[in-house]
């Protein structure tokens, strides 16, 4: 009865341990996805600045500081977006 009883024990802590690596997996895939619009959003603030070099070349003398502004911004959004995806990674 020793034997039964020991492998019923043991039977029942690898399905606690199943339930509980299920739980783990599900936070990792959220995890994951919201890493991953975060990047997707650090892509789209680098590609609006980058957008930005276009402007900057082809604005005149007299609107070259509005535009350097603009541009400005859109590296400080980028800056914003990068810094909280890496803080969601925990570097």
């Amino acid at each position: 009865m020793e034997r039964k009883r020991y492998i019923d024990s043991f039977d029942k802590k690898l399905k606690a341990w199943d339930k509980d690596i299920a739980k783990l997996e599900k936070k990792a895939a959220k995890i994951t996805q919201t890493l991953q619009e975060r990047i997707a959003t650090v892509v789209r603030h680098r590609d609006a600045a980058a957008s930005k070099t276009t402007d900057l070349l082809q604005s005149s003398e007299e609107a070259w500081v509005e535009v350097k502004h603009g541009a400005e911004a859109a590296l400080n959004d980028m800056k914003k977006a990068f810094k909280k995806a890496k803080e969601k990674l925990g570097k």
